[in-house]
């Protein structure tokens, strides 16, 4: 068990790493393009935290681990919004403008019923992640041509394009070498525990996976980019449906364990939803709404591992 837990650690720290510098380098180069706070956080920043999800979920439905996969992605849109965003609104106020993220609210709330849709039949067929990948190739075309209203500008100065470009190399490596030794000590802690790997996937792998998205969400709201902060959070969600689920069973179809759709997909649908009022009150998000959330998200996760 020491072993599984020192991968788990080994690999999520690079994850963490992996994930930061690819968020850094490409949030510079975006950043030098004159792109807004915003639409960074909704697509290059997304897509950067977004990575550790897709390579766990990839090496774990390449060794016929769909559930961990599966279980990884819905945890971390799980995670995403009880977590990241609770946690955050706790420790510096975010504001959330319902006007700028209406559409994205929207999005993300279709592409989270299309996920569930082709979950309905008991697998994601190849087609079906075609479908999902191309719906994020769209995303991030509309988001880059009709931007939403953003009237944030970034604090933080721009790193060199050289030092951007390594950043993201060195970034994707760590990556992939943290994938597999998060990936191996997951499976062989749920096999030790007796513990199933839907719910590995949903805590402890989706836990590690959301690392970066936390880190960058604190920071973000630390230094007043509450563009950068939500974008992050609702992006990532996105992504990790359209991007995660539609490459990976693109590559792999994956097979999907009947009492997903009945437990683990509604709550994943109903922290989506409470999205809505969130953006909707009184801004900054008050503290005790952030309280609740990361309180429900803790109860949720305690709940699944002891049902």
């Amino acid at each position: 068990m020491l072993i599984s837990i020192f991968l788990l650690i080994c690999g999520g720290g690079l994850l963490y790493c992996g994930a930061n510098w690819m968020v850094r380098g490409g949030s510079n180069l975006a950043g030098r393009l004159g792109v807004t706070p915003l639409v960074i956080g909704l697509t290059v920043v997304a897509f950067g935290t977004s990575l550790p999800e897709l390579m766990v979920s990839l090496v774990a439905a390449l060794n016929e681990k769909e559930s961990i996969a599966l279980g990884n992605i819905i945890g971390s849109n799980i995670a995403n919004v009880g977590l990241v965003l609770g946690l955050s609104s706790m420790i510096f106020p975010i504001t959330v403008s319902y006007k700028a993220i209406s559409r994205e609210l929207r999005i993300y709330f279709v592409v989270a019923i299309v996920f569930i849709l082709f979950c309905a039949n008991g697998i994601i067929a190849r087609w079906e992640g075609i479908i999902l990948f191309a719906g994020v190739i769209a995303f991030t075309w509309m988001h880059l041509k009709h931007p939403p209203a953003d009237l944030e500008q970034l604090n933080r100065e721009s790193e060199s394009i050289p030092k951007s470009l390594i950043l993201l190399v060195f970034g994707v490596g760590f990556l992939t070498w943290g994938a597999d030794l998060f990936v191996t000590g997951a499976v062989e802690l749920a096999t030790l525990l007796g513990i199933p790997e839907v719910v590995i996937g949903m805590t402890v792998v989706a836990l590690g996976t959301s690392l970066p998205e936390l880190a960058t969400s604190v920071v973000a709201a630390f230094h007043k980019e509450s563009g950068i902060s939500i974008g992050n959070i609702i992006g990532s969600n996105i992504f990790n449906i359209l991007s995660v689920i539609g490459l990976v069973s693109v590559i792999r179809p994956m097979s999907v364990e009947p009492g997903i759709l009945t437990l683990e997909l509604p709550i994943m649908l109903a922290f989506g939803v409470i999205l809505f009022p969130i953006a909707k009150m009184k801004q900054p998000i008050p503290r005790l709404s952030a309280i609740i959330l990361f309180s429900s998200y803790i109860i949720i996760m305690i709940w699944l591992f002891n049902q």
